[in-house]
């Protein structure tokens, strides 16, 4: 287990144990703990609203400008990461969602429990069942455990901490692996082996693309597919007679990365992480 993880996962387990304690001997106050019930209620309708409203302060507002998080995430690979973040990493997640014209977030609390409720400060843990899509199909969805440290400011809570144990469940759209294993013949073809999301889990498509220069041009084939890449770069995809651009390409390497991202696989990958052989 790396050294970060395990950090992160005894500081839960530490921070779940005084809270245990703690709340053996504190009474919650009775109207704080009213008030975080409909804060969790407010601050999920929001969330799942954002797409909608476009207005993203009208989810900020639940957040101190001083806020930090970590975040776990334990993805369908069986791999686990850590990201430690603030508010400006909080508005930047939030901009890539109001950037997407057709995304959709689900977000159901399906338990919660207010640990601890004074008249200025208090935790909230729930569990939420999350989904993330667009019009093309499910990107993510899974389950979290969210822990909310809340404080009371000007009369309002403000969450100043939140930590999020996040488990996907299913992917068909995200980030994409692809190895290429480059010919140095410059007609040579080029093998690539790109891994994808798969619903419950990752699959591995290999694609042979055979390139043979014609002119001032290069004829890129891969299985019954064929491209153009003008000698401007311009990467043509060509349908029943007809040409259609989908992208700029000024090598053979470029050109293999546009064609499976924005033509192969298009419907499954939103961005490429590439390793080279």
């Amino acid at each position: 287990m790396k050294p970060e993880i395990r950090r992160f996962l005894l500081s839960c387990l530490a921070v779940c144990s005084l809270m245990a304690a703690g709340t053996a001997y504190a009474q919650p106050d009775e109207a704080a703990r009213k008030e975080l019930d409909q804060f969790i209620a407010d601050f999920s309708r929001d969330y799942v609203n954002l797409p909608q409203s476009k207005n993203k302060q009208s989810f900020l507002k639940y957040f101190a400008p001083d806020a930090t998080s970590n975040l776990y995430i334990f993805n369908l690979s069986g791999k686990g990461r850590v990201q430690n973040s603030d508010r400006n990493g909080l508005e930047t997640y939030l901009d890539n969602i109001l950037r997407s014209p057709s995304i959709y977030i689900g977000y159901e609390v399906t338990d919660k429990s207010v640990t601890y409720a004074s008249q200025t400060i208090g935790v909230v843990v729930y569990r939420v069942n999350f989904e993330i899509k667009e019009e093309t199909g499910i990107w993510v969805k899974g389950n979290e455990t969210v822990t909310l440290a809340l404080e009371k400011r000007a009369g309002l809570w403000q969450v100043v901490h939140y930590t999020v144990m996040q488990v996907e469940d299913e992917k068909l759209k995200g980030t994409c692996l692809c190895e290429l294993f480059v010919s140095e013949v410059a007609d040579g073809e080029v093998v690539a082996k790109t891994t994808i999301p798969s619903g419950r889990s990752y699959s591995t498509r290999f694609d042979n693309f055979d390139f043979r220069t014609v002119g001032a041009d290069v004829i890129i084939r891969v299985g019954t597919a064929s491209f153009r890449q003008m000698k401007s770069g311009a990467l043509l995809a060509q349908e029943g007679g007809e040409e259609r651009q989908i992208g700029i390409a000024v090598g053979k390497k470029e050109a293999v990365l546009a064609i499976i991202k924005d033509y192969l696989y298009k419907d499954s990958c939103t961005r490429l992480k590439v390793a080279e052989k």
